[in-house]
């Protein structure tokens, strides 16, 4: 059994009303894609009212090279980390010398040493940590991090680990790419950091059941980047929604399969609001309510999709706004590049 303690969560200053975002999307495009105005559309469609970038809005109208994108992302990725981490400290009531495992969980940006070793350095966690960071699971990143701090956990009652996801979406933004791929991209991406920490044991006010992973073949070409001269160019293919659809009974079932539970017992979802089409698919195939997934659409509409960090935002908002009764079962899922599906069955104490 493992537990999980606390979350934290931080964004960058610059916040980008999407009127604001569909502006200047459109003044980008509109030389490049006949009849921009009826692709433009899909700001108001992907149900974001808002998000936060690290850069201020007259950065996405110059040039920059992969290495300036890569000193920003190391600068601001390590700021909100470091942020997120001591609000899930301090949430827990522990101390930066606590923590025995670290692991972090990126896809926007590149280091090696990988980023984390700066973060414990800056915190002052002990030499003996043990470190784990993952690179290129994108928006299952959260999810599948979390399953491995409970299985680090659960092997281990005396266990503190330490999750850590941080994309800076904003920073992979391609000029020069005129897909209009990147343009629902701009409709839907921003950037955060998110921490969770879980311990051994089921001391935490929510337990970690059991955590599972889907691989379907054949798919690895739906979602991910195109590494190009000037950073990250989006994969994002209108197959996405239909795959999750296709994947979600098998996923769920082998989830609640040893607690013996249908998705009718589960009380809270905690999903990655990947996107307009993705949360109607989870609808759909759960047959549940968008009521259901108050705590996903609140997140897509306040922080917009940043990746691998948006399921953990959408944990934070589940526990701290939602009420819960001891023993109620919740689903926390999240679908990425592979294609995978990452899924955990939670139990509030």
């Amino acid at each position: 059994m493992a537990s999980i303690l606390s979350v934290g969560t931080a964004v960058p200053p610059y916040l980008m009303p999407q009127d604001v975002a569909r502006h200047l999307t459109g003044e980008h495009f509109r030389d490049q894609i006949a009849n921009v105005d009826k692709y433009l559309t899909v700001f108001k469609s992907a149900l974001v009212d808002q998000r936060h970038f690290c850069v201020e809005p007259e950065w996405f109208g110059r040039d920059h090279s992969l290495a300036d994108k890569n000193r920003l992302y190391l600068d601001w990725a390590g700021r909100l980390c470091t942020e997120a981490i001591r609000t899930a400290l301090d949430r827990a009531g522990l101390e930066a010398g606590d923590i025995d495992h670290f692991i972090f969980v990126s896809s926007s940006g590149i280091a090696t040493p990988s980023l984390d070793v700066s973060i414990i350095n800056a915190l002052g966690m002990k030499p003996t940590i043990r470190r784990l960071p993952l690179f290129g699971l994108g928006c299952g990143g959260g999810a599948a991090g979390l399953a491995l701090a409970g299985k680090l956990a659960g092997d281990d009652e005396n266990a503190t680990v330490l999750l850590v996801a941080v994309e800076l979406n904003s920073l992979t933004f391609q000029r020069d790419d005129f897909a209009k791929s990147n343009l629902v991209a701009a409709s839907l991406f921003g950037d955060g950091a998110a921490a969770v920490i879980v311990r051994g044991g089921a001391a935490g006010p929510i337990n970690i059941l059991k955590s599972t992973t889907l691989l379907r073949p054949g798919t690895h070409n739906l979602m991910g980047w195109d590494f190009v001269d000037t950073g990250f160019r989006v994969v994002f293919s209108r197959r996405v929604p239909d795959t999750i659809r296709a994947m979600m009974p098998e996923s769920v079932a082998n989830t609640l399969a040893d607690e013996k539970i249908e998705t009718g017992d589960v009380a809270s979802f905690v999903f990655h609001p990947g996107g307009t089409r993705i949360l109607e698919a989870y609808q759909d195939e759960l047959h549940r309510e968008p009521s259901d997934f108050r705590a996903s659409y609140a997140v897509l509409s306040q922080f917009g999709n940043m990746s691998s960090a948006t399921v953990l935002f959408v944990l934070d908002d589940e526990i701290r706004n939602a009420p819960h009764e001891s023993g109620d079962y919740g689903l926390l899922a999240a679908f990425g590049p592979g294609f995978s599906a990452e899924t955990t069955l939670l139990r509030w104490a």
